[in-house]
């Protein structure tokens, strides 16, 4: 049984847009740039109170945090989440070719700033995978290790000054910190938050797989235990990847041992942790348990000693002492400093948005940038190396009943203590340990390998943007990679915007609905209507297409026609000018004639009274001239062929916007159906556009008619059906028309 619809019944008059706005009385809205800096600059009690609790989230949140029924779950999810900080914090400063250290400074001095700015409750400012491998490329690139060798005559051998390297890598890691802070925080005052919006999830997923596999490739010398010189730039990990496999040979059998065993056993207790998540109050800390197992394994046994194991080293304890940045070195950070500033402030933002999503909050793109930037900067001082989301601590938080930043809290003083007294037992943890946890956090991100295959189903433009970005980003390294893969997502989305199809459409039987009739079978075609629709802006990109394509729905190239009617116009003229020569010519040789006639007659006479009596000569004088009287046959009749259609209507609801290109492109076209009788009629055209419309010119000096817009295509539909007898033009007209009608492209260059 078919459902019963409810029905509606209008009746209403057609409206164009001057008669609309006249009749329900539009309102003129007006922004004086003068009244927008008076608003902007003006000062009272409640602004400075918003800007407060805008600058600082903690005013917000704080005076409604209740104790009794979070305190106790965030402080476990606080702990719990903080013995993975640490192991995870050392690890990923290995990454970054930076003492295992760095990942305790970078896991402690960035939480402070973010504690009272931070707008995700949930979140754990910390050491990132990707970013600490963009870190290291800039370490290795100013600091090589071959800066600090020298030959050392008792050892026969090369050494490395590895304290000092260590310490100038530090500073420089400090100095990124400090000018990827500047940029967040001038980008957040700026109020380009919205820069994200340019970071496909396409482009993301695409280049954080090709980062996951660079760093799997790196930790790969330490589960070995192999020695792989540092390379940096394009094709470093290809380079890595070779020596690593040269390298296999010489495998350190005991750190293999150690980095499989650890890495079993994590990979175990993760699946029982997902497997179970809604039965346990929070994620079993598997990290802490190995590396606490591990170094009471390797230290009383001595094995670093005995198998020659890479180990994490001696920790300095306490609060390292404050460096000032190295603006100097600026100017060869910038690109690098950039690219983690937009890629760590997309994964904070990420990761925020879905953890807001779940709890039923907002996040201020904005102030999130400066939480981010204020928490880098603070940290610079203290040789961090840039920070963003710690991803696997903050989902720890949040799956352990975490609710507010006082879980952060937690974790920072967790790192606390292990950097002012539990770090100096650290010191025979083997580095395989460390590049195992690695590894195996990297499961879910190497899981993306699959999205081409997915991705190819749903959009296959989404899919190039995915290999596009992976290639660039595995192959010519981190920043290149950001470069590129968004260079080619703001190509894609030109591409969409620039080739879409607009479609001719005609009217749903006894509606006032329209649609392709390619589409819906019981349609029907208006006489002598035409009516084209399209969907995407109308900018300098897309202009000439859509010019086309509106010529190839409707049949009609106005240009050629207006071309070929001048031609023929032309033509028509030479044959009067030629018909006007013909007849000169006949009205002179008349005369001619007619005065041979008269000579003749009076020599007549003249010999009839001289020699009347000789014989009469008749001379044919009109032999040359016999046909001069007769008419040539008319020329062949040309005639005008009328144009298939009096009415264009543009149908314009997905065209956002417009640019200077754009407009001229409808003057033009208004322009030339003009010229041959035909209106061009614009539909739902939206009001910003409207305005952009009226400021560039289309209204003026008679380009467009406001009363040829109209709020519906069956609006314009009635019109034209109405008035349609009334807009013939004569052919007289029209070959004015077409007489002073510039040459379109002419036209174009002078615009």
């Amino acid at each position: 049984m078919q459902r019963r619809r409810p029905r509606y019944v209008i009746d209403r008059p057609a409206f164009n847009l001057p008669d609309f706005d006249q009749e329900f009385d539009k309102k003129s809205r007006q922004f004086p740039v003068g009244e927008k800096v008076k608003k902007l600059f003006r000062c009272s009690a409640l602004r400075l109170q918003a800007l407060l609790f805008r600058l600082l989230p903690i005013l917000r949140w704080l005076p409604k945090y209740k104790p009794r029924e979070s305190l106790l779950r965030d402080v476990v999810s606080g702990v719990s989440a903080g013995t993975i900080q640490v192991p995870q914090g050392m690890a990923f400063a290995l990454l970054a070719n930076l003492p295992p250290v760095n990942g305790l400074y970078s896991s402690f001095f960035p939480l402070i700033p973010y504690f009272f700015m931070g707008t995700v409750h949930q979140m754990v400012p910390g050491t990132f995978a990707v970013l600490s491998i963009m870190v290291g490329m800039v370490c290795l690139h100013l600091a090589p290790e071959s800066d600090f060798s020298h030959f050392n005559e008792t050892l026969n051998a090369t050494v490395v000054d590895t304290e000092q390297m260590n310490e100038v890598r530090l500073g420089i890691s400090g100095t990124l910190a400090c000018l990827t802070a500047v940029i967040q925080i001038g980008l957040g005052f700026m109020q380009f938050g919205f820069v994200a919006i340019y970071l496909s999830e396409s482009f993301i997923r695409g280049f954080m797989t090709a980062a996951g596999l660079q760093i799997l490739i790196a930790v790969l010398k330490y589960i070995f235990g192999i020695k792989v010189p540092p390379y940096s730039g394009p094709l470093a990990a290809i380079y890595t990847l070779v020596d690593i496999f040269r390298g296999l040979p010489e495998t350190n059998v005991a750190s293999l041992v150690f980095a499989l065993v650890s890495s079993v056993v994590l990979i175990a207790v993760k699946e029982l942790n997902a497997r179970y998540r809604h039965k346990l109050p929070f994620p079993f800390p598997m990290e802490i348990i190995i590396v606490v197992v591990s170094t009471a394994i390797s230290g009383p046994l001595h094995l670093p000693e005995k198998y020659h194991m890479d180990i994490v080293g001696e920790i300095a304890l306490g609060f390292p002492a404050p460096i000032l940045p190295k603006v100097g070195q600026w100017e060869e950070m910038l690109g690098t400093a950039f690219s983690l500033a937009v890629v760590g402030y997309v994964i904070n933002l990420a990761m925020g948005r879905t953890l807001a999503a779940k709890h039923g909050y907002d996040v201020d793109p904005n102030q999130e940038m400066l939480a981010l930037g204020c928490s880098n900067f603070l940290g610079s001082f203290f040789k961090i190396h840039v920070i963003c989301c710690a991803l696997s601590v903050t989902l720890a938080v949040d799956s352990a009943g975490g609710t507010s930043q006082f879980a952060s809290l937690c974790v920072m003083l967790v790192v606390m203590v292990t950097m002012l007294s539990l770090g100096a037992f650290l010191k025979p943890l083997p580095k395989s340990v460390l590049g195992a946890l690695i590894a195996v956090n990297l499961k879910n991100t190497l899981l993306q390998l699959s999205d081409p295959y997915y991705l190819w189903k749903k959009s296959r433009l989404d899919c190039c943007v995915w290999v596009v970005s992976f290639l660039a980003t595995f192959f010519l390294s981190l920043p290149y990679g950001v470069a590129v893969g968004v260079g080619f997502s703001i190509l894609v989305v030109i591409f969409k915007t620039q080739f879409r199809n607009g479609s001719a459409v005609a009217q749903i039987m006894d509606t006032d609905i329209y649609k392709n009739p390619k589409v819906y079978s019981k349609v029907i075609s208006i006489t002598g209507v035409k009516i084209v629709n399209y969907c995407s802006p109308l900018y300098f990109a897309n202009a000439e297409m859509f010019r086309q394509r509106v010529i190839k729905k409707t049949g009609l190239d106005p240009g050629k026609l207006i071309l070929a009617r001048r031609k023929f116009l032309e033509k028509e003229e030479k044959g009067k000018e030629k018909e006007e020569r013909k007849e000169a010519r006949k009205r002179k040789s008349s005369t001619l004639v007619t005065m041979k006639s008269q000579i003749i007659s009076q020599l007549e006479m003249q010999d009839d009274f001289d020699t009347s009596s000789q014989n009469t000569s008749y001379v044919n004088f009109h032999s040359g001239d016999a046909n001069v009287g007769e008419q040539d046959p008319p020329p062949p009749t040309l005639e005008l062929k009328p144009t298939p259609f009096h009415t264009l209507i543009l149908d314009l609801p997905g065209v956002c916007f417009m640019d200077l290109t754009g407009i001229n492109t409808l003057i033009k076209m208004n322009s030339s159906y003009t010229t041959l009788g035909i209106k061009m009629y614009l539909a739902n055209v939206q009001a910003q556009v409207y305005e952009e419309l009226e400021a560039g010119g289309a209204f003026d000096d008679g380009n467009i008619s406001r009363s040829n817009l109209f709020l519906s295509v069956h609006d314009a539909v009635v019109f034209a059906q109405q008035s349609s007898a009334d807009r013939r033009v004569s052919r007289e007209e029209l070959s004015s028309n077409i007489n002073v009608e510039k040459d379109l492209e002419q036209e174009m260059f002078e615009h």
